[in-house]
């Protein structure tokens, strides 16, 4: 592998800290393809035929990694985590980066793998740790622009496993790339769990007219959840799912708390002027909403309640970070809102300093499994508003550090923001709320999840290579 060099250059813009160190030689890959449903038909193909053209490799490395497992301690396990969609802006990329680097920094032997976006010519290394294998194939998910769907090279993935062998692969989604890499590590001898970080059956809903493409995907993720078991979720509400739709049995079914990176956030990064470079408004109650800006966030419900809300209020402000196909449209909607903001994609202090400004954050979301924006929010002090569906409601129950609403009531969203608005005039009872949130927080520390995940994937390789 190659250091890195001009030809790294992503059409992008950059992404904050994310550094390219070190590029792979070129390989090539078919043009990437826009969305569509038929088109979709045209992975199964490619994903078995990649396989298939490297089974003589992947034969080989079996016998050589069961070699090297019967010479290593059974303790000193090694784990790599896949997920395609590594190189975009989103939770799950982001959590994975947070947690893995933890990991490594803390003594544990973690390698995280995903593919190279489109818009790179090659795949890259990034902080010297996040492997972007190159792409054969690629095309625009359905619904969801700048986002695909993509199937690795195997080769390089199968040199990189010789370097440096691992015992146990989790693979985040059920995704094109991750059928590659499950199938490959199936026929190598690697054990392979799976991690249930999407809702891709509502998004699926959400995002595409095509019913049969709902029952297609379904198929596919009861197929995908059979094979990759036992599966991880973060909450309750999903391991219902887990068991009711996709059929996995709750024996298979782990709940493990997720972490996030909490000294990135903090109270203390409240009134450093940070709100005021998006907003010259004075003493208006601030709500905020941060992710990704498109449709299955349920952000059209947040949209028609805002409309309808400002129409009795000039007392408050909606702050909007992220970006998303969606984001146009809103802006459209909200261009006679001047009370609306929109802060873009941000990172470092300035996100820090926008929850911590926030008096509470907006989020809709009905398809989050976990909810890293949430813990973010908490950590910085600010109360949430959650809906009823999904993970986030499990870190806001009970803890009286924000409110869990129906996900289809406007009404009760609103009666929310109406009592939201009195609270925050009366600090008596508005600040403990914010202390209670910081509390809560620190209940989702990387240290307390990574020791967790680590005494599961301990138990799961015994189990799988010693039966006990």
């Amino acid at each position: 592998m190659q250091n890195a060099f001009n030809s790294t250059t992503d059409t992008r813009p950059s992404i904050f800290g994310r550094t390219v160190t070190s590029v792979f030689p070129k390989f090539f890959s078919f043009k990437h393809q826009p969305p569509g449903n038929i088109r979709t038909c045209m992975i199964p193909p490619i994903v078995f035929w990649e396989i298939l053209r490297n089974l003589p490799k992947l034969l080989k490395l079996r016998f050589y990694l069961k070699k090297k497992r019967a010479e290593h301690s059974a303790d000193d396990i090694c784990v790599a985590f896949y997920s395609d969609n590594l190189d975009e802006v989103n939770g799950i990329a982001n959590n994975l980066r947070h947690v893995i680097s933890f990991m490594r920094g803390h003594g544990y032997k973690a390698a995280l793998v995903g593919n190279a976006f489109n818009t790179r010519e090659r795949g890259v290394v990034e902080n010297g740790y996040v492997i972007l294998l190159p792409r054969i194939f690629s095309m625009e998910q359905l619904g969801y622009a700048n986002s695909e769907l993509a199937i690795p090279h195997i080769a390089p993935a199968l040199r990189l496993l010789k370097r440096y062998p691992v015992d146990l692969i989790e693979v985040e989604t059920p995704s094109p790339g991750a059928w590659a890499v499950a199938l490959c590590a199936k026929v190598a001898g690697i054990k392979v769990i799976s991690h249930y970080r999407t809702d891709v059956p509502t998004y699926t809903k959400t995002l595409v007219k095509a019913k049969w493409m709902h029952r297609y995907v379904l198929m596919l993720m009861q197929i995908f959840y059979g094979f990759t078991r036992p599966v991880i979720s973060p909450c309750k509400d999903y391991m219902n799912i887990l068991n009711k739709d996709i059929k996995v049995p709750f024996k298979d079914i782990e709940i493990i708390r997720r972490g996030i990176p909490l000294d990135n956030y903090s109270p203390d990064f409240r009134g450093k002027g940070t709100w005021e470079r998006f907003s010259d408004s004075k003493n208006k109650v601030r709500f905020v909403y941060v992710g990704r800006i498109s449709k299955e966030k349920n952000l059209p419900l947040l949209k028609n309640l805002w409309l309808e809300f400002r129409k009795s209020h000039d007392d408050a402000e909606l702050m909007f970070v992220g970006d998303g196909w969606y984001l146009e449209e809103l802006k459209k909607d909200f261009a006679g809102a001047p009370e609306v903001h929109f802060a873009g994609v941000q990172g470092g202090e300035i996100l820090a300093g926008l929850y911590a400004d926030a008096d509470f954050l907006l989020f809709p979301s009905t398809t989050d499994t976990f909810g890293n924006v949430v813990v973010e929010a908490l950590a910085s002090g600010t109360p949430a508003i959650v809906s009823d569906k999904g993970g986030p409601q499990d870190i806001v129950f009970g803890k009286d550090c924000g409110y869990i609403l129906p996900s289809d009531d406007a009404t009760a969203w609103m009666n929310q923001l109406d009592e939201c608005i009195q609270l925050r005039r009366n600090e008596s009872s508005y600040l403990p709320m914010r202390e209670n949130a910081y509390k809560r927080s620190k209940d989702f520390t990387l240290e307390k999840a990574a020791a967790a995940q680590w005494e599961f994937y301990k138990k799961v390789y015994h189990e799988y290579y010693f039966g006990k």
